[in-house]
């Protein structure tokens, strides 16, 4: 007994760690964690429908979208999708990535909340095929020149102008519309593999021609400037207004202007004596050389965010425009944000009568403090921090009527429910920054455990696993056989039949619970078979009678005679056809499907040799496979029964097997002299089914045999080079230094071999299986300890089949469940081993006591 709660100690611990090393991923608390903030949606007022739009939706980076909330005024939190929040009503949000982006909106009024959440509700394009165009200008009187510019890196661009003219290839075109009218020109390109065509209908407008006009070859500029003006049209005279005191009479004049500022310049003209004039305000617009600018900093931080600004040559005015409504004319100026957002600053100056505007360069970002949950060491306590700036003042509101100062508060809440938790950050330039979260407490659990499984055959192992509201001082577990543990999930067995009680005690820091589970493990007694056999021994054809003689069990009972065949009848007779020693097995079951199993061995002798004989190629295959037979011997009179129901007068007959299986076909031959005789040839011929001709991997890690012997040239780990396994090498087992192996594409493989391979979606893998057999026998060593094998068959047979050639020296066999990611309940040899069924497709761990050789079938 010793030895079994030993071996299942080291089961136990293997496992574990085997599992945690490939199959478990680590855990958290994170998934519980955010189990507890939850969105309380219901109540809401059907008089208040809250709702929000975005403009534009679509574009290119960086896409500054502005949102709209459409309902009353509350509190409102946004998460933009992009891992940006704010709280700012009518937000504007800049994006600076490609990607579709999933908005939602959160809202409070009073005890109402809710969300609104619209996924793919901003689409930013990829700025790398983003192309467009424009023209300057897009109307004016014929004859109107047009000067048109691409944006973007398209490739073969073709402009197609709508006036009837010749289409150009030419990147940035210049082209003049002689006749009024609307045209709409469009632009066809390649980029990326693919071609695209852009059309602006009426883009461009075309007037009739004006009689007389007049342009200034410069129109905008740096001071000082100099500017020829032309006259288009016939005039007779001219009179020009420059705009800044000086006069010309000059059709074509040059006037230079010191100062930037406006102007407006007008030009009268005579036609047939008749003075006209034209005049254009604002036509000419000069900046000075050193126009103001300004900086700020931080760009970008966590709300309360204090911006220092600076404005660079100042001129006669000037005004900062913060991007929230709010102004400041100092030359430096320091402001605080308390609300997260994007937001767009801009200088405002006027100098000699010309007043204009300097935007940012790039917005500035704020983003709201988060509030950060961490489990504490009891239940329900928690530990809360911020990513706020350092050095401020942080005022926390629990909702519960109590609250704490400073940048980690640890609070327990003592009632379930739900709470409103809010957190203060005090900013150093005068604002606030405010933040909400809600967060659910779960009534406390009380102590309990579980155990797998709950019955079984003694000796019977449980594994325990303890259910407690929080880490306990100490624990105590009765399991009523006389045996205690302090582990907090034990694995326990139980040595004999019976019902037990199990008690659970823990102490806490503040009290002691205890749970009782009455009768809750039933351990059935392992029935003991016994049988009587007669003759024991005896020339082939040998017929033996069996009698079952077992006491107190339920009648239920399976006679296994070793060469193929069984029985349940409790007095069988049965015929062995071929000499040999046969290992007949018998197994009883009793209370709880529990069953014991006896084997005593038969050996049937052989006669003096047969005159006749017979054979059949080929042997082995996919069904169908259709064998040539070949009777050999002076025969008068024979017949070959095939083994599957039909038989045949033939000498030399071809038969065909269409069911995959096992076949002993049978020849009765007889002459004159030496009378008739029977020879029969167990699991002659071996039809393969298809299925076998596939390795099935299913989703997640499987453990897998090939089960037969494989074509050479196809018989190397190569064969799985189609699998994507995400990244993870195939294992195999090293027994003898008790290590992981990575298996090699250019490693054997054999029936008796068995690996673990990842699978992130169900595979099917095309087997080619020797058509001639192996040449050599299949053996491997079986060192003491856990080895990873399998076996060669075509169908499933017990656990002792299986390893029929290690009978003596293995305790347990272990496979792997690849449907549900887990290991199988342990097989254990001389209990449940001859009618627990096992797939040769699969691979199995089995626990050695001694070093042995394993054989296997030739298949």
């Amino acid at each position: 007994m010793q030895y079994i709660s030993s071996f299942q100690y080291v089961i136990s611990l293997f496992l574990v760690v085997l599992m945690l090393g490939i199959f478990i991923p680590s855990l958290t608390g994170a998934d519980e964690l955010e189990e507890n903030i939850t969105n309380n949606t219901s109540n809401v007022s059907a008089e208040w429908v809250v709702d929000f739009t975005a403009s534009p939706f679509e574009g290119y980076p960086p896409l500054c979208v502005k949102f709209s909330v459409s309902g009353p005024n509350g509190e409102y939190v946004w998460d933009f999708g992009d891992g940006t929040t704010s709280n700012v009503m009518n937000p504007v949000h800049c994006y600076k990535q490609k990607g579709s982006y999933w908005v939602k909106l959160r809202y409070y009024y009073g005890t109402i909340t809710g969300e609104v959440s619209k996924p793919d509700c901003v689409k930013v394009n990829d700025p790398d095929l983003y192309v467009d165009y424009s023209a300057d200008p897009t109307s004016g009187p014929a004859p109107l020149t047009t000067k048109f510019t691409v944006f973007g890196n398209p490739t073969n661009i073709i402009w197609h102008f709508g006036d009837g003219s010749e289409d150009t290839t030419e990147l940035n075109p210049r082209h003049q519309f002689q006749e009024p009218g609307n045209y709409s020109p469009s632009l066809t390109y390649c980029l990326a593999g693919s071609c695209e065509k852009i059309s602006k209908f009426h883009y461009i407008e075309v007037g009739p021609g004006s009689a007389v006009d007049f342009l200034a070859e410069r129109q905008n500029g740096t001071a000082p400037v100099c500017t020829r003006f032309v006259v288009q049209g016939d005039v007779e005279t001219c009179k020009w207004d420059f705009g800044d005191g000086a006069i010309s009479y000059d059709k074509s004049p040059v006037h230079c202007y010191p100062d930037p500022g406006l102007y407006t310049v007008s030009l009268t003209y005579t036609i047939d004596g008749a003075p006209y004039t034209i005049t254009k305000k604002g036509y000419l617009r000069y900046v000075s050389q050193l126009a103001p600018d300004f900086t700020m900093s931080p760009v970008e931080g966590i709300a309360p965010l204090c911006v220092r600004y600076s404005i660079e040559n100042p001129t006669q005015s000037w005004e900062f425009h913060f991007g929230d409504n709010s102004t400041a004319t100092g030359a430096q100026a320091t402001h605080c944000y308390g609300t997260s957002g994007t937001f767009f600053p801009y200088l405002t100056y006027c100098s000699n009568n010309l007043c204009d505007k300097v935007e940012s360069k790039e917005p500035v970002i704020v983003h709201q403090p988060r509030i950060i949950l961490s489990q504490g060491n009891t239940p329900n306590e928690y530990k809360f921090s911020t990513d706020a700036t350092e050095g401020l003042k942080y005022i926390w509101n629990f909702g519960d009527g109590t609250g704490a100062e400073g940048a980690v508060a640890t609070h327990r809440f003592e009632i379930a429910g739900t709470y409103k938790i809010s957190l203060v950050v005090n900013g150093i330039c005068g604002c606030n920054a405010i933040n909400t979260k809600e967060l659910k407490i779960k009534p406390k659990e009380k102590l309990d455990f579980t155990a797998t499984p709950v019955s079984g055959c003694a000796p019977h192992c449980v594994q325990f696993n303890e259910i407690s509201p929080e880490i306990p001082l100490s624990r105590l577990w009765v399991f009523g056989d006389g045996d205690t543990s302090a582990d907090k999930n034990p694995f326990h067995c139980f040595q004999f039949p019976g019902p037990y009680t199990v008690r659970l005690t823990d102490t806490f820091p503040n009290e002691t619970q205890e749970e009782v589970k009455q009768d809750f493990i039933t351990v059935h007694a392992v029935p003991k078979p016994s049988f009587t056999m007669f003759p024991p021994q005896g020339d082939a054809p040998l017929t033996v009678k069996f009698s079952d003689t077992t006491i107190d069990y339920t009648e239920k009972r399976y006679w296994n005679f070793g060469d193929g065949s069984s029985g349940t009848g409790k007095s069988v007779e049965h015929r062995f056809d071929e000499p040999g020693e046969y290992n007949v097995t018998l197994t009883v079951w009793g209370a709880g499907d529990c069953f014991g199993t006896k084997s005593q061995t038969v050996h049937v002798l052989k006669k003096e040799d047969s005159l006749y004989d017979f054979s059949g190629l080929p042997r082995r295959g996919l069904a169908p496979i259709c064998t040539s037979y070949k009777v050999t011997g002076l025969i008068q009179q024979s017949e070959l029964e095939f083994g599957d129901g039909q038989k045949t007068t033939e000498r030399n007959p071809f038969h065909c097997y269409d069911t995959p299986g096992i076949y002993s076909p049978v020849l009765h031959a007889c002459d004159s002299l030496s009378g008739c005789e029977e020879i029969k040839k167990p699991a002659y011929v071996v039809a393969v089914p298809p299925l076998y001709l596939n390795l099935s991997l299913m989703r997640g890690w499987n453990l897998v045999s090939v089960p037969v012997s494989l074509e050479p040239g196809s018989d190397t780990m190569e064969i799985l080079s189609s699998v994507d396994t995400a990244g993870h090498s195939i294992f195999s087992w090293n027994s003898s230094s008790g290590s992981w192996k990575r298996v090699s594409s250019s490693d054997q493989i054999s029936p008796l071999s068995a690996f673990f391979i990842y699978s992130p979606d169900t595979h099917q893998i095309p087997i080619m299986m020797s058509s001639e057999g192996p040449q050599y026998n299949l053996t491997q060593i079986l060192t003491t300890g856990w080895n990873l094998v399998s076996f060669a068959d075509i169908m499933m047979v017990s656990a002792d089949e299986a390893f029929r050639s290690v009978e003596e020296f293995w305790s347990y066999i272990i496979g792997f469940d690849s449907e549900k990611q887990r290991y199988s309940a342990p097989v254990t040899n001389g209990i449940d081993s001859a009618v627990i069924s096992l797939d040769p497709r699969q691979g199995y761990w089995i626990y050695m006591n001694e070093t042995a050789q394993m054989v296997g079938k030739q298949l």
